[in-house]
């Protein structure tokens, strides 16, 4: 039974060593990335490895996407807070989604006041779940072109934490 489960192990270390290359090609439908920072922590731990795709589709409030930060010329993964035409802001520490208080789930910290930013009907507004750690989201780039983000789709490295996001 141990060669069984050391076989099934190395097979699929192998098969997500495999995937990992095949999806890092200059592709930017599919791409492969790694989680450097801890601004999404826990949903998204540094070392860890995504599959995003291409958004082809409206994203929706809650959706994790990476998009360019062109400031600092890096890849940046942030979470869909405003979605296109809404107005979002801050106050004491709540996130105001059209001057209503949102139920966000994702804050793992409190959100510094931000001012009151309407989005267009290709933008939408982006944080980081650790608020505190997110330095490259819409308090300090502004609002983020739905055609430049890539929506994370699989958590698949370590195979121990893999998942699906909608």
């Amino acid at each position: 039974m141990f060669k069984t489960v050391a076989r099934l192990i190395n097979f699929r270390t192998l098969f997500l060593v495999a995937l990992y290359v095949f999806f890092k090609s200059d592709n930017k439908n599919i791409t492969t990335y790694e989680i450097k920072e801890e601004s999404m922590s826990p949903a998204l731990l540094p070392e860890d490895y995504v599959i995003a795709i291409k958004n082809k589709d409206k994203l929706n409030r809650g959706d994790i996407v990476i998009f360019k930060n062109y400031e600092k010329n890096i890849d940046v993964v942030k979470r869909v807070i405003g979605i296109p035409g809404e107005t979002v802001s801050s106050e004491n520490g709540k996130v105001l989604i059209n001057n209503s208080e949102i139920d966000d789930i994702w804050a793992k910290t409190v959100t510094d006041d931000f001012i009151q930013q309407t989005l267009g009907e290709d933008e939408v507004f982006v944080l980081g779940d650790q608020r505190r750690l997110s330095s490259s989201d819409s308090r300090t780039l502004g609002p983020v072109s739905t055609t430049d983000c890539l929506k994370v789709k699989y958590r698949y490295w370590p195979y121990q934490r893999f998942k699906a996001y909608e």
